[in-house]
């Protein structure tokens, strides 16, 4: 849990966002990295 908590500040530190924003800091680091991680595994089966 303690792991989650430094994750998500770090999170919001990083974008500068506050609290009740999160899900959008969350989104804007996500998204681009599964879709990284995704292209990766396609290339990969190949």
């Amino acid at each position: 849990m303690k792991l989650l908590r430094t994750i998500d500040n770090q999170i919001l530190a990083f974008w500068y966002t506050a609290p009740d924003e999160r899900v959008w800091a969350y989104l804007a680091t996500f998204v681009p990295a599964t879709a990284l991680i995704i292209g990766l595994i396609v290339q990969i089966t190949k």
